[in-house]
């Protein structure tokens, strides 16, 4: 009897040991899937082509139906229609069975945003996030925003992930400023996102969490020379009556310099979110740095972004390519 169920036991063994390697096999080699909210936007679009071209991961899309452009998905890129507000929207059957999610959603991504806008992107991101942990999706990377060190622009010193944070970029031109808003209520939402991270990072059995701090990546090229000291490209900013244009022209630009070294180059932002989403964390671990490029004087650390993701910004918007 002894005989048989050593015997029995070793089966046992064996046969765990080997469902084991062939789940670890595929583990190893099917294809990852990877869901970015805000998919037909400036950012989603780059970093859904980027993945693509690697031929091994797949892509879904989540997108508003209201900003939804077929032409505008990446060949290849699958895409679900769905408003994020509702948490108990169809979209959530997307992030069912994903590897990873990419969140970039919001009512409106520029500073200008008002509180109201900006309470709807907090529910973009708690929505998100708990569905993705609800899930198990292993990894979660959430595009937050230099405006949640805004604060610190007409301060001395390194603005470094550890500092605590100072929401908003006031800016000293008034028609800058009427333009772009002082992005207070804007980055409030991104700090919400942030500490929703942090919390889940806590409770979710499945799920690692890398929050990167992004600069200022333009639409398309995303040359440095179309830069302002407005800090929102002109399509998006907020009118303003002719005449305090008209005064404003006259005044110093004082805080272009912020905005051109908080630039982020294309390069450089595909380089950190590809690098975010396949860093070894163990469920559980959240992380935070700054994303920005190696621009020339700018006062953003980015040393602990390169020990975390191993990546190295090689672009410069005082030395464009």
């Amino acid at each position: 009897m002894r005989t048989a169920g050593l015997a029995a036991t070793g089966a046992v063994a064996v046969v765990a040991g080997a469902v084991g390697i062939v789940l670890a096999y595929r583990r190893l080699t099917r294809r990852r899937r990877v869901v970015i909210t805000g998919g037909c936007g400036n950012l989603g679009i780059k970093l859904a082509t980027q993945l693509l071209a690697a031929g091994d991961v797949d892509v879904t899309l989540i997108e508003h139906p209201q900003y939804f452009a077929e032409d505008r998905v990446p060949t290849g890129a699958s895409y679900v229609l769905g408003d994020l507000a509702d948490g108990n929207g169809e979209w959530r059957a997307a992030v069912r069975g994903a590897d990873a999610v990419v969140h970039f959603s919001a009512v409106n991504p520029y500073p200008n945003a008002t509180w109201e806008e900006s309470s709807g992107s907090m529910s973009h991101a708690f929505n998100i996030c708990l569905a993705a942990t609800g899930a198990g999706v292993r990894r979660v990377v959430f595009a937050s925003s230099n405006h949640v060190m805004g604060g610190y622009k007409d301060l001395p010193g390194l603005v470094t992930p550890a500092l605590p944070p100072r929401c908003g970029t006031l800016l000293r031109n008034a028609d800058d400023l009427a333009k772009s808003g002082d992005a207070v209520a804007y980055a409030a939402a991104k700090l919400a996102g942030e500490q929703l991270c942090r919390a889940l990072a806590c409770v979710a059995p499945s799920t690692s969490f890398v929050v990167l701090r992004i600069g200022w990546c333009q639409p398309g090229a995303n040359h440095p020379s179309t830069l302002s000291s407005a800090g929102v490209p002109p399509q998006f900013q907020s009118a303003v009556e002719s005449a305090a244009a008209a005064a404003a022209a006259k005044e110093q630009d004082v805080d272009g310099a912020w905005f051109k070294n908080m630039w982020l180059s294309n390069g450089d932002f595909l380089r950190y979110f590809q690098a975010a989403l396949v860093l070894p964390l163990p469920a559980g671990d959240m992380r935070l740095v700054n994303a920005m490029s190696n621009n020339s004087g700018m006062r953003w650390s980015l040393s602990e972004t390169e020990a975390l993701l191993g990546v190295k910004a090689r672009d410069d918007s005082s030395r464009p390519q």
